[in-house]
């Protein structure tokens, strides 16, 4: 049978409110994963396209004003070498169990924002070759860590049906990070690039801390199987809400709500 056009316009009402419905409640029951995975990613875009876009600043900091040319080049060539390593090491470890997403992103965060800060702050007292060597390593943990993870924990925090919108808000949030960089750090100078880059770094290692659960170990079949008891106003009891697949704040989230 051939629907009506008010039938037609009824049923589309009634899908965007059930829609709508259920975003309110991804919102309340994830919304912390959330705002973990989008404001990680954005602090993180912050300090690795500040590097990228102004890496020649970085360099010449670095190397100092009377490198030529071919040394800054040089540099460019054995920095980005240095970051591919970063990528085969993420990949060789990121599924270990005794590793896992979140303790790679969090340690990759708290090396990467020490050796900008001591970039930064040290800028003047070691030599050149020192620096370009912290510069490295600030490289290769950067991609054996956050820049891997931050594109790879949206993917498995959230369920599936929902995981493609919640993805996209945490890219989305990474991409306003590339343009706050790409803005203000046109307006500070060759010291504040480091410092402002480690401090990001440091904020995004704390956010990872409070907000992101660990799913290494973790059947992502239990967050669909949770999320659909969620929307059947049911309790769910099983391996998604092991502590050991639960945020710091989830673990505490009963205590931080009777103490408001």
């Amino acid at each position: 049978p051939v629907m009506s056009e008010s039938e037609d316009d009824s049923r589309g009402g009634g899908n965007k409110m059930k829609r709508s419905s259920e975003e309110m409640l991804l919102f309340r029951h994830y919304g912390v994963r959330l705002f973990g995975t989008s404001v990680t990613w954005l602090l993180w875009d912050i300090a690795y396209y500040g590097n990228k876009l102004f890496q020649s600043s970085f360099l010449i900091a670095l190397t100092g004003e009377d490198a030529s040319l071919v040394d800054i080049m040089g540099a460019s060539a054995v920095n980005a070498f240095v970051a591919l390593l970063g990528y085969y090491a993420a990949a060789a470890i990121v599924d270990d169990p005794d590793c896992g997403r979140v303790a790679l992103q969090q340690t990759g965060f708290i090396i990467t924002g020490t050796l900008f800060l001591l970039c930064g702050c040290l800028n003047e007292r070691l030599s050149s070759t020192w620096l370009v060597v912290m510069y490295f390593g600030s490289s290769f943990f950067g991609q054996c860590g956050p820049n891997c993870t931050t594109f790879l924990i949206p993917c498995e925090v959230f369920p599936t049906n929902m995981r493609a919108m919640c993805h996209g808000i945490s890219a989305s949030a990474g991409k306003l990070g590339a343009l706050i960089a790409s803005i203000l750090f046109n307006f500070v100078g060759e010291r504040e690039l480091f410092l402002f880059s480690g401090y990001a770094s440091f904020a995004a290692s704390l956010i990872t801390f409070l907000t992101i659960p660990e799913t290494t170990t973790l059947d992502l079949y239990e967050i669909d199987k949770q999320w659909h008891k969620v929307l059947n106003n049911e309790r769910y009891e099983g391996p998604a809400t092991d502590p050991r697949h639960l945020s710091f704040y989830e673990r505490n989230q009963n205590r931080f709500c009777c103490s408001r």
